[in-house]
Formats: structure tokens, C-alpha cells, sequence
């Protein structure tokens, strides 16, 4: 595998296994209740986060053709994985719940990282040739 789907991979799957286990534990145990910030806005940038990783994997290691596809492929997935995990907390839990605001939250988080990558394509599609071009010097 490249270094390059590596540096984009690697941080992608960590991020979505902090935020699978971040939904499933008990937030009164943890400092997460004295941040001050809004649960939904909590949702929509962990969210934004989730789906800005994964479509930077699928940027940098892909064709630039489909790129568009790929945003939205990526954006189905992202709020399906948030609706999943808004079930498994109803399921598994007893101290969280399925909480359709939260599922909004997280689909405006995934949206918005999807405008943001399609609006700095050029840039990001520049700077993917730059580095290929640089490992392909070393």
C-alpha cells in the first residue's frame, strides 16, 4: 500500500472507531458534559470530521475522475454509519437513545464536508499531483 493511502487511511479508520466508541460509552463518565458546546453542534463536527477524512482518503488515493460520485458515496455512508449508531444506542444502551436531532446534526457535518472538498478540489487535486510527484523523487 502507498505511503500516501496510508497517511489518508490510517487517520480515517482510527477517527471512525473514536467516534463508534465515543456514542456507545457513558458521557456522564467523562469530561465530555463540561465542554460547554452544544450536543448537535458536538454531532455536526465530529460528523464533518468523519466525512472530511474519509473523502481526503478518497481524493488523494483515487482517479480525480468520479470525484463527485465518491463525495456522495462517501456522504450516504457517513450518515448511515451515524444513523447505525443512533440505533445501536437505543439497542445496547441504557443511558443513550436514538435522538433523530442527532442524526440532522450529523447529516449537516457530512453535507457541509462535502461542499468543502467539492469547493477546494482544484487545490486538493494540485497538491495530490505534488505529492505524488515528490515520493516519486525520493
Amino acid at each position: 500500500m502507498s505511503k500516501v493511502k496510508i497517511i489518508f487511511l490510517l487517520p480515517a479508520i482510527l477517527y471512525t472507531g473514536l467516534i463508534l466508541y465515543l456514542s456507545l460509552i457513558n458521557l456522564a463518565d467523562t469530561p465530555v458534559k463540561d465542554l460547554g458546546m452544544s450536543d448537535k453542534m458536538m454531532h455536526g463536527g465530529a460528523y464533518f470530521g468523519l466525512g472530511l477524512l474519509w473523502m481526503l482518503f478518497a481524493t488523494f488515493t483515487f482517479e480525480d475522475k468520479g470525484l463527485f460520485k465518491r463525495i456522495v458515496v462517501i456522504s450516504v455512508i457517513s450518515i448511515a454509519f451515524g444513523i447505525f449508531i443512533e440505533v445501536l444506542q437505543d439497542t445496547l444502551t441504557s443511558y443513550r437513545q436514538l435522538d433523530f436531532y442527532d442524526i440532522l446534526a450529523n447529516t449537516i457535518g457530512v453535507f457541509v464536508a462535502g461542499v468543502f472538498v467539492w469547493s477546494l478540489r482544484k487545490y486538493l487535486i494540485r497538491l495530490k499531483a505534488k505529492i505524488n510527484l515528490d515520493l516519486m523523487k525520493n
